[in-house]
């Protein structure tokens, strides 16, 4: 006997998948991040447990996976003249 909760499913249906692509694609030009860079790997990988953790929103996601990524920029930025 198999049980299956929602939770725990690794499979997304094609929207879903698409959904997720796109907020991935958002937030790595908004970070002007490359895809193939490591971060874009670790962002992804957020942006997957926010959705399994019930953030279904495409806006929500794109804004929390930029506030992801900003809160692990360096703080070593120089200001703007």
């Amino acid at each position: 006997m198999q049980h299956h909760s929602k939770h725990f499913d690794c499979a997304f249906n094609p929207a879903e998948i698409a959904m997720l692509q796109r907020v991935l694609n958002t937030a790595c030009l908004a970070a002007r991040m490359p895809r193939s860079d490591y971060r874009a790997d670790r962002l992804a990988k957020f942006i997957i447990g926010e959705f399994r953790s019930g953030t279904r929103d495409e806006a929500a996601l794109c804004e929390r996976a930029l506030w992801f990524e900003r809160r692990r920029e360096p703080w070593s930025s120089a200001p703007e003249q």
